[in-house]
């Protein structure tokens, strides 16, 4: 019983990963399409709001990921190069970076962003 109703919750969660996809990709071409400055920044505080959404269903991913309750990892890997990828598309502040066949190997902008802003330990 438990069991079929994470799958539901899993399945919700994908598909709202699907949706913010497209939408981010919609996005993107409006932004790379517009001339307007006050519209592109507009639609630039769009894409940000939308790579939060994403980025908080790939943390409940990775919460799934982590635990034991689902046996077969791989979808859920699969949703999270996904939206690590889409994400990745976007420099830090959310402007799109351009799109190419290398946006896998571009770093994560959650993880880039946090990198070396932490004090030290040392004394």
């Amino acid at each position: 019983m438990a069991a079929r109703k994470l799958q539901q919750e899993v399945d919700k969660c994908f598909k709202k990963v699907q949706e913010g996809v497209a939408e981010f990709d919609s996005i993107y071409e409006k932004i790379e399409q517009s001339n307007n400055p006050a519209q592109k920044e507009k639609l630039e505080d769009n894409l940000k709001r939308e790579i939060k959404k994403l980025q908080r269903l790939r943390d409940q991913i990775k919460t799934w990921a982590a635990g034991n309750e689902i046996k077969d990892k791989g979808p859920l890997m699969e949703q999270r190069k996904l939206i690590e990828t889409v994400s990745a598309e976007t420099g830090e502040q959310g402007v799109p970076a351009g799109r190419g066949s290398n946006c896998e190997e571009r770093a994560d902008p959650v993880r880039s962003k946090w990198r070396g802003s932490r004090p030290s330990k040392r004394p």
